[in-house]
């Protein structure tokens, strides 16, 4: 192992979306999910000691979200787009627009010379719908350090050819990520969890970049609309080197999307809670 201190690493939570497709009115991290804990509290009982956590929220969730933790974390928030129509038409309702700018806001919001100053060196990213994602990830880091990666991903097998989730695969000799309903390849059995460790000069480099929008279909009031949101592995082509690594997706990927996910989620949460919130990582790179 390399020598570092927890307090070189920080976590970002990607914690802006709502809880709609769960059919819950507040945002996701609010989500009664586990014996009555929130998405949230199961993160706090996950943080341990860390010191430089920053917790991303949107506009809609923002007051609602620094409200229900109890510990002490930073705060910044995302961008909104507004949904649009089948003819493309802009609505007057508007939806945060994704993760992509995730490092950007962060940046931005100041966040990024805070925790420079006090010597963090790489920041983790976690999304809040998958409880069993590790905040701080001692063996991601010292595979970054050992390696010499700006970005780090953790990827799992797909569960079948159809499963919907965006994979990992090299074009141009970059790793990169495409979405499940952007005609992936089909020999690219990898699945990304959303789940990096980026180094700050990295994150220093991407910060003015502009990403590409995508458009999700969703459904909006029983009609077919498109919501635009940009995504955070459209950062992974400007890295200089990218490790995947493959992780045992029972005790790394459970994401919470919708209310057909909940029961699998649910097992996973016990799965984990029995070993005590400790698990044995075996992972190696696979890039």
């Amino acid at each position: 192992m390399h020598s570092y201190h927890e307090d070189q690493v920080g976590c970002i939570v990607l914690a802006g979306g709502d809880g709609s497709r769960l059919g819950w009115s507040g945002p996701k991290g609010t989500f009664p999910i586990f014996e009555g804990l929130t998405l949230f509290q199961l993160l706090e009982k996950r943080l341990g000691s860390l010191k430089n956590v920053a917790v991303m929220t949107s506009p809609r969730s923002d007051e609602i979200t620094r409200a229900s933790f109890t510990r002490e974390v930073d705060f910044f928030t995302q961008n909104m787009l507004p949904l649009l129509d089948a003819e493309g038409k802009a609505l007057d309702e508007w939806r945060p627009n994704g993760n992509g700018e995730a490092l950007k806001c962060f940046y931005r919001s100041g966040l990024f010379e805070k925790w420079r100053n006090r010597g963090v060196e790489f920041v983790q990213v976690i999304l809040i719908d998958n409880p069993l994602a590790d905040p701080f990830d001692a063996k991601m880091i010292d595979i970054q350090m050992k390696t010499g990666a700006e970005v780090c991903i953790k990827a799992v097998p797909k569960l079948h050819p159809d499963e919907k989730v965006g994979v990992i695969g090299e074009k141009g000799g970059k790793v990169c990520v495409v979405e499940y309903s952007e005609n992936p390849p089909a020999d690219w059995n990898l699945a990304n969890t959303g789940l990096y460790s980026f180094t700050m000069d990295f994150i220093e480099r991407v910060k003015d970049i502009e990403l590409p929008v995508h458009g999700v279909a969703r459904d909006f009031q029983g009609r077919p609309v498109i919501k635009r949101e940009y995504f955070l592995f459209d950062v992974l082509p400007y890295s200089e080197k990218t490790e995947v690594i493959l992780y045992p997706r029972e005790a790394t990927f459970a994401p919470l999307k919708s209310k057909e996910d909940i029961p699998a989620v649910q097992r996973s949460i016990r799965l984990l809670l029995e070993k005590d919130g400790k698990y044995n990582q075996q992972c190696q790179c696979k890039h």
